[in-house]
C-alpha cells in the first residue's frame, strides 16, 4: 500500500509542500503574520516551485520506503574565480509558512537560506518565523524600534530576518532575550498581544478556521500533529461544537496508539487499528492486539493527567484577538462557534484527566490494602 498505490504519492512527489497552493486557494494561509490568509505571491513558494528550482534530492528516515523529506539547494559564490559551495536545506510545508509566508519572502532561495540559519543556531523554524513577523509588524506599528531589533525588520527583507535569527539564539538584547522566551513574553513588555500569532505556542501554517485554531490553542502537544483540526475545518461546513470536539477526542485517542507504535502519521491511512492489530497478533502480542482502543485512552488521560500536574489550565489559554480576525473561504470567522468549542474541548480535557486519576486510584487499592492488612 505504501509503495504499490498512490496513497503516499503526495508525501513522496512535493511532499507537505504541496500545502501551500491548496491553503493559498481556499484562503486558509497564514501571510503577513495572518493579516491575510491568501496572497497571489504564495504560488512562487509553492511546492511545485520549491521542486523545479531547489529540489536536489528526496530523503527517507531509516526503513521508509516512502522518501518523503525533500533536501533542497542554496548555492553561494565566493570571492575567488569559480569558487562555489553548494548546500542542502530540507524543506516541507511548516518551515515554507515560517520562514515564506509569515515573513512575506517569496523567493525560495531566500526562504531556504532563513531555514538553514535557524538550523545552524538550533532554533524551531516555526517558533522562531512566527516571532519574527509578529517583530515585524510590531515594528511597522511603532511599538519597536531598531534599537530592539538591531537590524530594520520588513516583511520580505531576507536578509535581515537571517540576521535577526542570529540575534534572536544569542539574545543580543532584552528584546531578544524575551523574545526567544516566548513572542507572547515579548509582547506583554511591548505591546501587540492582539496581533501576536500564538495558540499555546506560535501557530503552525493552516488557518482553516475555529476547531484548528482551539485544537493547537488547547492541544497537548503541537496539536496538528495530535489531532487533524485543519481536516475538519476543511471537511465540515456546520458549526456543532459537540461534534468538533467529538473529533478532536477520537483523532487524538487514535495517534496516541499510533504515535507509541512509533509509525509515521504521514501513513495513518494505510496503518490502520485493524492492520496494526494484524501486526501486534503476528508477533505475539494478542492481548494488546484486542485492546487497543482501551491502551490508546488510557495513553491519553495519562498524558492530560501528566500536564495537568504540571499546571496546566485550559482556562488560562486566550486565544489573541487576531485570530478572530481571520476570513476564510467560508468567509469571517466565528468567535461565538471558536469560544464554544474552546470550552466543550477543556471541560473534555479535564474529564481525560479525572479519569486517569480514577485509574490511579485503582492501581495504588491493593497496595493500600496491604499497608492496613
Amino acid at each position: 500500500m505504501l509503495t504499490g498505490t498512490e496513497m503516499m504519492h503526495k508525501y513522496h512527489n512535493l511532499g507537505t509542500a504541496e500545502n501551500v497552493v491548496v491553503l493559498n486557494e481556499i484562503k486558509a494561509l497564514p501571510f503577513r503574520n495572518l493579516q491575510q490568509t491568501c496572497d497571489p505571491a504564495a504560488v512562487e513558494i509553492s511546492g511545485e516551485n520549491f521542486a523545479e528550482k531547489t529540489l536536489l534530492r528526496n530523503a527517507a528516515c531509516a526503513g521508509c520506503p516512502v522518501g518523503c523529506i525533500h533536501l533542497g539547494f542554496v548555492r553561494e559564490k565566493f570571492m575567488e574565480p569559480n569558487q562555489y559551495l553548494y548546500r542542502q536545506v530540507s524543506y516541507d510545508h511548516e518551515p515554507i509558512f515560517a520562514a515564506g509566508c509569515m515573513l512575506a519572502v517569496t523567493d525560495p532561495f531566500a526562504a531556504l537560506d532563513i531555514m538553514e540559519e535557524a538550523d545552524k543556531v538550533g532554533l524551531d523554524i516555526m517558533s522562531a518565523g512566527v516571532a519574527l513577523a509578529w517583530a515585524t509588524e510590531a515594528s511597522q506599528k511603532g511599538m519597536i524600534s531598531k534599537a530592539e531589533t538591531i537590524v530594520p525588520l520588513r516583511f520580505g527583507d531576507a536578509d535581515a530576518y537571517q540576521q535577526a535569527m542570529w540575534h534572536l539564539a544569542r539574545g543580543e538584547n532584552e528584546f531578544y532575550r524575551l523574545l526567544a522566551s516566548g513572542t507572547l513574553r515579548a509582547a506583554e513588555r511591548f505591546g501587540g498581544k492582539d496581533f501576536a500569532c500564538v495558540l499555546g505556542q506560535e501557530m503552525a501554517g493552516y488557518a482553516t478556521g475555529e476547531v484548528f485554531f482551539v485544537s493547537q490553542a488547547l492541544g497537548l502537544r503541537h496539536s496538528h500533529l495530535d489531532t487533524g483540526g485543519y481536516s475538519f475545518d476543511q471537511k465540515h461546513t456546520e458549526k456543532d461544537a459537540a461534534k468538533a470536539v467529538e473529533f478532536l477526542a477520537e483523532d487524538e485517542r487514535s495517534r496516541c496508539f499510533l504515535t507509541s507504535m512509533v509509525s509515521c502519521l504521514f501513513a495513518r491511512g494505510v496503518y490502520t487499528e485493524s492492520r496494526l492489530a494484524e501486526c501486534l497478533s503476528a508477533v505475539g502480542y494478542n492481548g494488546l492486539a484486542d485492546n487497543i482502543r482501551h491502551v490508546s485512552e488510557r495513553i491519553r488521560c495519562e498524558r492530560w493527567r501528566l500536564r495537568m500536574a504540571t499546571g496546566y489550565d485550559s482556562d488560562r489559554v486566550d486565544i489573541p484577538k487576531r485570530f478572530s480576525e481571520v476570513v476564510t473561504w467560508k468567509g469571517p470567522l466565528d468567535w461565538d462557534y471558536l469560544s464554544e468549542v474552546k470550552k466543550q474541548y477543556g471541560r473534555r480535557i479535564r474529564a481525560f484527566t479525572a479519569e486517569a486519576d480514577r485509574d490511579q486510584e485503582k492501581q495504588n487499592e491493593p497496595e493500600k490494602r496491604g499497608t492496613l492488612e
